[in-house]
């Protein structure tokens, strides 16, 4: 008989594990959550108890390692994605990983080799990817409602002040490049579908831990496509981003992960009058958007059951990791 569920484990005891992705998990309809793993037997056990996984493991390594397992999902500190990717694909498991896929475009290279050399999937966890938000966004541009985009800004901030947290830890791969600014180049990655030619970057560090806590990056592009990007730890939280064409613009007051009602503004037709625009005419879009994390793990079980083509492709991870590369060696955050 076809199956029709992925069974999945999950390494580790994260934060959005706990709070975004096992719920939706649990809600998608073609996935059975069947394990967790975590080092810490009592954190574990009390984590895993509102979920009811079948089996729990102290060890990460003994997850892989049963046959009863198709996928895992990997949210682990972005320092060792590399290292977990690498041993799940060993195991014949495909794979959802936490954004960043990891530090370099070199190490996602690695990866991907190794799922392929294994015959398994692997996709990088950008949940806002698979949401019908963005997804409206670049259907508008595609048609052609702006016209040739020339212009691109998003703005990502998520206030953090807590330094004893991962992403206060270069150790672990903190820092907002990782952390905030990947979103900022994701999207323009998805947006634009190209490299910039070049990039001016600026970036703010803490005294005391040494990551990068804000970002500012123009892009420019061949055609004369610029983009801003600008992410912070340490800014008030906001997300927001916008396109300008040659005869139109889009304007999403989002967040990345938003959910439920949302809107997509399309303004065209202004004409310049003495000091002002006039005759601009606003189109809103209204945009029901499904959880995200729940439309993630649905849409990676039919590209494991159905052979259906992953949102967030190999080519897309490895442009944005590419740019982030840039982005730290151009502001100094390596």
């Amino acid at each position: 008989m076809e199956k029709k569920i992925v069974r999945w484990g999950v390494l580790g005891c994260s934060g959005i594990g706990k709070s975004r992705t096992i719920p939706g998990l649990l809600s998608a309809g073609n996935a059975e959550l069947y394990a967790i793993a975590g080092r810490n037997e009592e954190k574990l056990r009390a984590y895993a108890e509102p979920f009811a996984p079948k089996k729990l493991f102290t060890d990460y390594q003994s997850l892989l390692d049963d046959e009863n397992v198709d996928a895992v999902y990997i949210p682990l500190p972005n320092s060792v994605h590399r290292e977990w990717v690498v041993k799940a694909a060993e195991a014949g498991k495909h794979i959802l990983c936490e954004k960043p896929l990891a530090l370099t475009e070199a190490e996602v290279r690695e990866m991907f080799d190794a799922a392929s050399r294994n015959h398994v999937l692997l996709e990088e966890a950008y949940a806002y990817r698979h949401g019908q938000l963005v997804q409206k966004v670049k259907e508008i541009i595609d048609r052609g409602d702006i016209g040739r985009v020339r212009y691109l800004e998003s703005k990502h901030s998520t206030f953090d002040t807590n330094t004893q947290g991962y992403r206060y830890q270069k150790g672990l791969g903190g820092g907002a490049a990782y952390d905030v600014t990947s979103y900022n180049v994701s999207l323009a990655s998805y947006l634009l579908g190209k490299d910039p030619a070049e990039m001016s970057v600026f970036c703010g560090f803490h005294p005391e831990t040494g990551v990068d806590t804000s970002d500012a990056a123009l892009l420019r592009y061949e055609d004369g496509v610029y983009a801003m990007l600008y992410a912070g730890l340490d800014a008030y939280p906001r997300g927001c981003f916008s396109v300008l064409g040659q005869t139109g613009r889009i304007d999403v007051d989002h967040k990345f992960n938003s959910r439920g009602l949302c809107h997509v503004r399309v303004s065209k037709n202004a004409r310049p009058q003495n000091a002002e625009y006039v005759d601009e005419v606003t189109t809103d879009y209204t945009v029901w958007v499904d959880d995200n994390y729940l439309l993630e793990i649905r849409q990676f079980g039919e590209a494991v059951l159905n052979g259906a083509p992953l949102t967030v492709s190999e080519e897309e991870s490895l442009r944005t990791a590419r740019v982030c590369d840039a982005i730290r060696r151009a502001g100094g955050a390596d």
